[in-house]
């Protein structure tokens, strides 16, 4: 029987040695594989390391989200695992098997988990169109809207009802007057 520990990123803002360093405090005597900023659809350390496995192997990951992008592609892997005679282990929901965590906890926890994948698939699809020169962001508001916000506050008119008034948002308002005050 091997354990092996898969650690992987998909975006800059996912720290490997973190989740490395974690699941090595507990099971200091496994196989380590890291895989940094792999492309969602493209974890070519994971896919190698699945076909390896055997039977009674134990594959360790910190989060289910490391394993798979989305609830049915992690559903799917773990049923592969299931039928090769592979365990798997999920370091950070291993409270669920504690019978006294109802099902709306691990609803809760799954719910989560799309969230964070679908921020992380945002947050990579931006990367590629920036990469590509295709996103740029939102166009900045004109000076004249600025100016205009600026006499409408200054006629004692509030801040949130300038924004409705120019069709702007009330954050996108305060940070445009926060950018004039310095």
């Amino acid at each position: 029987m091997t354990t092996y520990l898969y650690v992987g990123s998909s975006t800059d803002r996912q720290d490997i040695d973190d989740q490395a360093q974690i699941l090595i405090n507990k099971y200091p005597y496994d196989i380590v594989v890291r895989e940094p900023n792999a492309d969602p659809g493209e974890k070519p350390k994971l896919n190698r390391l699945l076909k390896r496995l055997k039977s009674g192997d134990r594959l360790i990951v910190h989060d289910i989200s490391r394993l798979a992008r989305s609830i049915a592609s992690a559903a799917k892997i773990t049923a592969q695992l299931e039928k090769q005679g592979v365990m798997l282990v999920v370091d950070n929901l291993e409270f669920a098997c504690n019978p006294a965590v109802d099902i709306y906890t691990l609803i809760a926890s799954a719910a989560q988990m799309d969230k964070d994948l679908l921020t992380d698939r945002q947050a990579i699809g931006i990367a590629k169109a920036r990469a590509k020169g295709k996103y740029k962001g939102r166009k900045a508001i004109s000076p004249a809207l600025v100016k205009q916000a600026n006499t409408l506050i200054a006629k004692g008119m509030k801040k949130k009802d300038v924004a409705r008034q120019l069709n702007i948002g009330e954050s996108t308002l305060y940070k445009y007057l926060a950018a004039q005050r310095q």
